[in-house]
């Protein structure tokens, strides 16, 4: 049993690693050349086009959907997950903040507390630096749920993690929320907004 559920967490570690995945530093440098125009020369912008709030988002395969917020993108099968998605990037970013969501069969219905219980000392041990901020029982349209915050520092980037995670069907779905400790504020709303919208079929 043990065995079973440690092949589950390190595959979401290499999830969780791949969330945390740093920006290159050798990213292609595009350069723009301005030209001069007379007076008869008339430019124009395209009109700006207007984005949606929320997209819907279904993934038939693993048995759920949600809403993302319009300005992200998304990736499917990438790091372990079902589905990532991305803030947009801004100046200065070292990490795309991110929510990705996976799902894993387990051998048997286990209780929160007790995937818990199995699963945090496996965390302390592969995680250098690994530090629980809290840990708060919650609902997700009145499915029980666990909510988990933790930090530790990836390369030079200081990361906090939101991790929710729910079972059902004899399946764990875990919801992870990536970013710097310090922008981490910045999108934990939107998250919020995100997993209210979660439904598993």
């Amino acid at each position: 049993m043990k065995k079973f559920l440690s092949l589950v967490l390190i595959t979401g570690l290499l999830f969780l690693f791949g969330c945390a995945k740093r920006l290159s530093t050798t990213t292609p440098v595009t350069t723009t050349t301005v030209t001069e125009t007379t007076p008869s020369e008339v430019i124009t912008t395209a009109p700006v086009q207007k984005v949606a709030e929320r997209q819907p988002y279904e993934n038939k395969a693993n048995g759920f959907s949600i809403q993302f917020p319009g300005t992200r993108t998304f990736q499917e099968d990438v790091y372990g997950s079902a589905a990532m998605f991305f803030t947009p990037l801004a100046e200065g970013d070292t990490l795309k903040e991110n929510v990705g969501i996976m799902k894993k069969a387990l051998d048997k219905d286990y209780t929160l507390d007790e995937y818990y219980a199995i699963t945090k000392p496996e965390l302390l041990k592969l995680i250098p630096g690994f530090s629980e901020v809290s840990n708060t029982a919650i609902k997700v349209n009145d499915i029980d749920a666990q909510k988990l915050i933790y930090t530790w520092t990836q390369w030079e980037n200081k990361l906090k993690w939101e991790q929710i995670y729910l079972i059902k069907n004899k399946a764990v779905y875990i919801i992870t929320y990536t970013a710097t400790e310090a922008t981490f504020d910045q999108f934990a709303q939107k998250l919020d907004e995100m997993v209210a919208t979660l439904e598993i079929k």
